[in-house]
């Protein structure tokens, strides 16, 4: 049987080019196509009176949470705006568990990396009198659906 030798140029070279398989595969998940997805434009939820003031309440799928203060009802977008984590509740208003970014329950950012508020997102009543949030529109920080 014939003894095969490698030089310590093709292992490094073998090791090298390796390594930029596994490189190129991690950059062509942030830089390659992405199959469209059928993502919900509209949701339609329960009343505006159903949540609870002083409330972040999630929406399931939606990527978005709701809401409720003093002035109203509003949604504010789930997906942080460092990398695009999805944020969850805590104490204070919602955290990122990717990178620790913390935002307050308006979306104002209390401590970084991250250094723009979470999007308000379009709220609406339908003529049921149900919470509609369009996914698609945001708007200014300060609107909201007033609750009688």
């Amino acid at each position: 049987m014939k003894r095969i030798t490698f030089s310590r140029r093709q292992a490094l070279r073998g090791s090298l080019a390796l390594s930029g398989l596994l490189v190129l595969n991690a950059v062509r998940k942030f830089l390659g196509y992405q199959e469209p997805t059928t993502e919900v434009r509209q949701l339609t939820l329960d009343v505006p009176e159903a949540y609870a003031l002083g409330s972040a309440t999630a929406v399931p799928g939606g990527h978005c949470w709701i809401v409720r203060d003093a002035g109203g009802v509003y949604a504010v977008t789930a997906v942080c705006t460092h990398l695009g984590c999805l944020v969850n509740e805590d104490e204070a208003g919602f955290a990122c568990p990717c990178h620790g970014s913390r935002f307050r329950l308006d979306g104002g950012v209390t401590h970084g990396p991250a250094v723009r508020p979470l999007a308000h997102l379009a709220v609406s009543r339908t003529a049921e009198g149900l919470l509609r949030v369009d996914m698609t529109q945001q708007v200014a920080v300060t609107e909201r659906l007033v609750v009688g």
